[in-house]
């Protein structure tokens, strides 16, 4: 497993490392889903700074798009700050926002190069 979760301040952090697949970001995805504080968070950080994305094709940011659109259904206002800086990921990133949008996501999503950028955003 190369991902951790924590809930702290009101909104879910998962942190990706190393090499990841993309079942790990489904399964990772399922365990935000069914936290015990999923209800209650305002926010997710997602920390991709040290995540390989080089195994994951670029097609399936739709996969964990559609998954989140279905956990908006159940909490509709978060903010989700993802933190990344390698070129794949970021396109990654981009085109599961880009995705999320055009489903019809009302989550708000951003991109962030750094931890306290994002923290700053989530915070207002």
């Amino acid at each position: 497993m190369s991902y951790h979760i924590s809930y702290k301040n009101n909104g879910l952090f998962l942190t990706h490392k190393e090499l990841i697949t993309i079942d790990e970001i489904h399964e990772a995805n399922g365990l935000l889903h069914g936290h015990e504080e999923f209800d209650s968070h305002k926010y997710q950080i997602i920390n991709l700074l040290d995540a390989d994305f080089s195994t994951i094709s670029q097609s399936k940011s739709i996969e964990p798009a559609a998954t989140d659109l279905v956990a908006s259904k159940t909490k509709s206002n978060i903010k989700v700050a993802l933190v990344v800086r390698e070129a794949k990921a970021i396109n990654f990133c981009k085109l599961y926002i880009s995705e999320s949008k055009q489903l019809g996501s009302p989550w708000v999503f951003k991109i962030f190069s750094d931890l306290e950028n994002s923290l700053k955003w989530i915070s207002t």
